[in-house]
């Protein structure tokens, strides 16, 4: 649906300390391929930079642009929650302010989010950019269908945050039922929202068309170890309520969750024990990883960390995520070489 019977949509973008990325944010949300009715709410989470500036500009530019900044610092999930609750959209998209939108994203996501009424948001593969904007890869995800179930999404969540990108479409009245982000711990709030949703009955689509750009930056070592305590917070949440909730509610059996979150909590032990995390660090980190899971596996992985294998482990681990990409980006091509013969 395009042109002036465009449905209103609104892209959501929380933002804290980021004016050099905003801007072009909220102007790829506002260059949309047939959406003039696209509005732009930005939520600033009291950033001390120059985002009250920037933003300011934007606003007298275009009436569309819909500009907060809070007087204290909430967090990314509470940020994010009231961003995502102000417009008065049947559909609303979160992005984050270093991500872009590509021209098509709406047009051809909110096609196919309203292709299925069941489905609770829609999501695109990505173009991975670096901090200057320079394209570094394409992100894809094997699926063998656009679109699954709430019951399939909420069994294939165990295996991972089923996304390639945290930049989604959502069925408004989904959020809401979800409560948003409410009351959940920052840096694991997106993963928990999908599993949320999934409980609540909603399926999602994925459209492995190129939508999105991605941005990946950070500190010299790709991570930013202040943030680990949150994250397992955030795991621990995910895993001890919001999965066991979901699968009690179903009459599942536990022991997949169980089986899931010792992966989870062992992969986490490597990164506990790299060289920039400090002994303090590690010492409040260690009991918070047993907090998650400290079943015989994750003790064990501990142990042999302390004797210095957290090299070999970041070794194997590596290789092991390099031979899935491989794996998966032959099964995309695969699987777009078979459409491209059936249209034939």
């Amino acid at each position: 649906m395009t042109g002036t019977g465009a449905p209103a949509i609104a892209v959501c973008i929380p933002t804290y300390n980021q004016a050099q990325f905003v801007a072009r944010a909220v102007e790829s949300a506002l260059h949309q391929t047939g959406y003039p009715q696209v509005d732009v709410f930005v939520s600033d989470d009291a950033s001390s930079d120059d985002t009250p500036a920037v933003m300011a500009e934007l606003c007298a530019r275009d009436p569309r642009v819909h500009y907060h900044r809070h007087a204290r610092n909430l967090g990314i999930a509470e940020n994010a929650s009231w961003v995502l609750s102000q417009p008065a959209a049947d559909v609303v998209v979160r992005l984050d302010s270093d991500d872009l939108l590509l021209p098509d994203y709406v047009r051809v996501l909110y096609d196919r989010l309203m292709a299925y009424p069941a489905a609770g948001y829609a999501h695109s593969a990505v173009q991975v950019i670096d901090q200057d904007g320079a394209v570094q890869s394409v992100s894809h995800m094997f699926r063998p269908r656009e679109y699954v179930d709430a019951d399939t999404a909420l069994r294939e969540s165990l295996k991972g945050y089923k996304t390639v990108a945290n930049i989604l479409m959502f069925r408004a009245e989904a959020l809401r039922r979800a409560n948003y982000y409410h009351g959940r711990p920052n840096f694991a709030e997106d993963y928990d929202l999908s599993v949320r949703l999934a409980d609540l009955g909603y399926g999602n689509v994925f459209v492995n068309g190129v939508l999105a750009q991605y941005r990946v930056w950070g500190d010299a070592q790709g991570t930013r170890h202040h943030r680990k305590a949150e994250h397992l917070r955030g795991l621990t949440h995910l895993f001890h309520r919001s999965f066991v909730a979901a699968f009690l509610r179903r009459g599942w059996n536990l022991r997949d969750v169980h089986g899931a979150q010792t992966r989870v909590a062992v992969r986490f032990a490597t990164s506990i024990f790299m060289p920039w995390i400090t002994d303090d660090e590690r010492a409040e980190l260690v009991p918070m990883l047993y907090a998650l899971d400290g079943g015989v596996r994750v003790r064990l992985r501990v142990f042999l960390l302390r004797l210095g294998l957290g090299r070999v482990f970041a070794m194997v681990a590596h290789w092991d995520a390099l031979m899935r990409r491989t794996a998966k980006r032959i099964l995309v091509l695969v699987k777009s070489s078979g459409r491209g013969g059936g249209a034939a």
